[in-house]
């Protein structure tokens, strides 16, 4: 365990140094994210009057606030092993021994910190050209279930697509699967009471539905189409298995690249 907390506290160091500070990541990040955002908001704005109801400001930002979740865990979590394998650096971590779950926990600080600086750019967006979004906890349990699943399914995502790469050398077809089908036909970024019954049914056999569907009800903005415990129940249980079998996934493609050695990687 103090090798794994070492390991992350160096990680940590050396990737908000680079990213950070050389690279004056943190100003070109505000200005990107603003600029983005602003791409998608502005032309909403020419289709909603004036006056636009609280909830439903609200659920524009947590349409971007999971949207922005899936970027973080696509580009800081899930491509982290290609980027080690392209500078060549795997090679190392796997001889000195680190497990490769310390380089994940090293770069999690720093991908939440840009995650809440994004979210706080895309409040003052969504407020500039419609309306200050109301952001009140009603239920704060519902609130806390659906952070927790979420943040359980992202890194299951990170790891499938990580085991990807190391298997196969690319992830371009997960990542257009999961990073940007999935979130959006599974409630992601339009409420699923909105969406086809065919959508609302397959969107429910999947983990991806319920962190969405618990962050809008506990947000005060629409209650779930299941029982709202009972949404948090499967969803809680759906991402614990989702995450361990991801995990079990990308500990198998790490015994197996041992074996077969690296292989060349790209991203599509």
């Amino acid at each position: 365990m103090r090798k794994l907390v070492r390991s992350a506290r160096a990680v940590l160091v050396a990737y908000f140094t680079a990213e950070l500070i050389r690279s004056k990541g943190l100003v070109y990040g505000f200005l990107s994210v603003a600029v983005w955002l602003s791409m998608f908001v502005v032309p909403a704005s020419l289709f909603i009057g004036e006056e636009v109801a609280r909830p439903a400001l609200t659920s524009i930002l947590v349409g971007i606030a999971v949207f922005l979740a899936y970027s973080v865990a696509t580009w800081d979590w899930a491509l982290l092993l290609r980027w080690l394998i392209q500078l060549g650096v795997l090679e190392y971590v796997i001889a000195s021994g680190s497990p490769i779950i310390a380089h994940y926990i090293g770069t999690v600080p720093v991908s939440i910190a840009w995650y809440l600086i994004a979210l706080g750019v895309a409040y003052v967006v969504v407020s500039v050209f419609l309306g200050p979004p109301s952001v009140a906890v009603v239920d704060p349990l519902a609130f806390t279930a659906g952070a927790c699943s979420l943040v359980l399914v992202l890194l299951a995502y990170s790891f499938i697509l990580g085991g990807t790469v190391l298997s196969v050398g690319t992830a371009g077809p997960v990542v257009e699967f999961i990073a940007w089908i999935l979130p959006i036909a599974t409630g992601g970024v339009t409420p699923l009471a909105f969406m086809p019954k065919p959508i609302q049914i397959v969107a429910y056999l999947t983990p991806f539905s319920y962190p969405a569907e618990l962050l809008r009800y506990s947000l005060g903005v629409l209650p779930p189409l299941l029982d709202p415990r009972l949404t948090m129940a499967i969803g809680i249980s759906y991402s614990v298995a989702f995450f361990t079998t991801s995990f079990l996934y990308l500990n198998y493609q790490m015994k197996k690249l041992l074996k077969e050695g690296v292989k060349s990687v790209a991203l599509f």
